[in-house]
């Protein structure tokens, strides 16, 4: 327990910053799920979406010291690789099947 009326003031400043913070971080966490999950859905147009909401809610976090640069430079790094890969392999399952390939042998090719 603090000691000193100084001390008590900033025990109750400390307390009113982490009631202010907490919903401020809770929300970040929230926009970062729900950005996970769209992409794990495979739905590539709605995760670009929610990783773009993801990634401004991150800058605004770090800009206002909730949280630190090299954290939600991390966070923000994850969230783009997995969805780079996830339209990495939604481009490779449309390729397949958009365009099968079609094999002809030799005779059929010259016979038409």
């Amino acid at each position: 327990m603090p000691t000193t009326r100084t001390a008590e003031k900033e025990m109750r400043a400390a307390e009113r910053r982490q009631a202010r913070n907490k919903s401020i971080i809770s929300q970040t966490k929230t926009s970062v799920t729900k950005a996970e999950a769209t992409i794990a859905a495979g739905n590539i147009d709605a995760a670009k979406e929610d990783v773009k909401s993801a990634i401004s809610t991150l800058d605004k976090e770090s800009e206002r010291g909730k949280v630190h640069r090299n954290n939600a430079a991390r966070r923000k790094s994850r969230l783009m690789k997995k969805l780079n890969q996830a339209v990495a392999s939604s481009k490779e399952t449309k390729e397949t099947i958009e365009k099968p390939k079609k094999r002809v042998s030799k005779k059929a090719a010259q016979t038409e």
